[in-house]
């Protein structure tokens, strides 16, 4: 017998901004109706791996040597129906105990002076982060964690736009703030209270280096971005203690 998972519906405030329904892959017409209302989702619980029995076309699967089908982890996982049946899947991050921490900025990254467009290479974060954003399942485990060149538009007074093209070129709008960031690391005093090596701490402290962050992603610490040294090795270091000074490997537009 194949057990079903359970999930609970609750009521759900709808993002207010437009960009954030957008930036989800949702038609205009759901988020026209939908935005900054009360309505009702399904949630699915996180599971572990190989917990209960699936069928063959269930994704992801594990198999057993008896040939048996397992489900394999699968996150909190947030959807919706629509008044037409169409089911559509929301982040996680829109739920208020998921919600990231907010970015300490040294100035306003979105006051730009001129509209522009250009490309950006950043790396994308898991299946399941893309998965919730209504991008097709197949689509993603192809794009897993690699490097992905995005459009990137910029509009004053705008937040940015970044669009992403899948491997069957189909255009896809992502997380504007999924996008490498230039972050001012804190001193050294704080960096080696944070377990960083002292030379290492000595050698970057209050340096701006490039990290890769998709806020309340699965591969993302939830408090921490972790830049990389000389050597290539990792180091987590507090939110809260560093600053966002631009987005991209370098300032890719003009501030205000």
């Amino acid at each position: 017998m194949v057990a079903t998972h359970s999930m609970s519906s609750i009521s759900f405030f709808a993002p207010e901004e437009r960009c954030l329904l957008e930036e989800a892959n949702l038609p205009g017409s759901l988020i026209d109706r939908i935005g900054g209302q009360y309505i009702s989702v399904e949630t699915h619980p996180e599971e572990a791996p190989a917990t209960r029995r699936v069928e063959p076309d269930d994704f992801p699967l594990l198999i057993d040597p008896k040939g048996n089908y397992w489900n394999d982890y699968r996150p909190i996982r947030v959807r919706y129906t629509d008044g037409q049946g169409q089911i559509w899947r929301f982040p996680r991050r829109w739920l208020p105990m998921f919600q990231p921490i907010t970015e300490p900025c040294l100035e306003s990254i979105e006051t730009v002076s001129q509209q522009a467009t250009f490309s950006e290479t950043l790396n994308l974060p898991t299946e399941w982060d893309l998965w919730e954003i209504n991008i097709p399942w197949s689509e993603c485990q192809k794009a897993v964690r690699k490097a992905a060149e995005v459009e990137v538009r910029i509009r004053p007074g705008k937040p940015a736009s970044v669009s992403w093209r899948d491997s069957a070129g189909n255009l896809w709008r992502i997380p504007q703030d999924w996008r490498r960031r230039l972050i001012k690391l804190p001193t050294r005093d704080v960096l080696v209270s944070q377990q960083i090596p002292g030379e290492v701490a000595e050698r970057y402290a209050e340096k701006i280096v490039s990290v890769n962050y998709h806020p309340g992603s699965l591969c993302c610490l939830p408090d921490r971005y972790r830049f990389r040294d000389s050597s290539g090795n990792r180091w987590p270091v507090r939110i809260l203690d560093c600053s966002v000074v631009g987005y991209g490997d370098a300032p890719s537009f003009p501030i205000a």
